[in-house]
């Protein structure tokens, strides 16, 4: 009596590729239409301008970025550190146990 999974299953070996047929890529001709359309539409920000909304967003990103440097630059490097060290005294540690109950 035939079990129910004989029917449809390959019984054969596991067929694998050759080493060679797993390296070969297929190479594909440019024509000369599409290499001029590329060098056309090549630009920047993918061959297209940017919109009125675009433009904003980006001035305010670079607006802010340099606004970033400017108070970066304010302070020198030892003000820096004293600046941090007093915002590390004033957190408390991660390991210190709260405690708990009559003490």
């Amino acid at each position: 009596m035939p079990d129910e999974y004989d029917y449809g299953a390959v019984r054969s070996s596991l067929k694998l590729k050759k080493p060679s047929d797993l390296f070969k890529k297929s190479k594909k001709k440019k024509s000369k239409k599409s290499k001029k359309h590329t060098d056309a539409s090549s630009n920047a920000d993918g061959g297209r301008t940017k919109t009125e909304a675009e433009q904003r967003f980006d001035d305010m990103q670079m607006k802010r970025k340099l606004e970033r440097i400017d108070q970066l630059a304010e302070k020198s490097f030892g003000d820096r550190v004293k600046e941090f060290n007093e915002k590390m005294e004033r957190t408390p540690e991660h390991n210190d146990m709260p405690k708990v109950g009559p003490g």
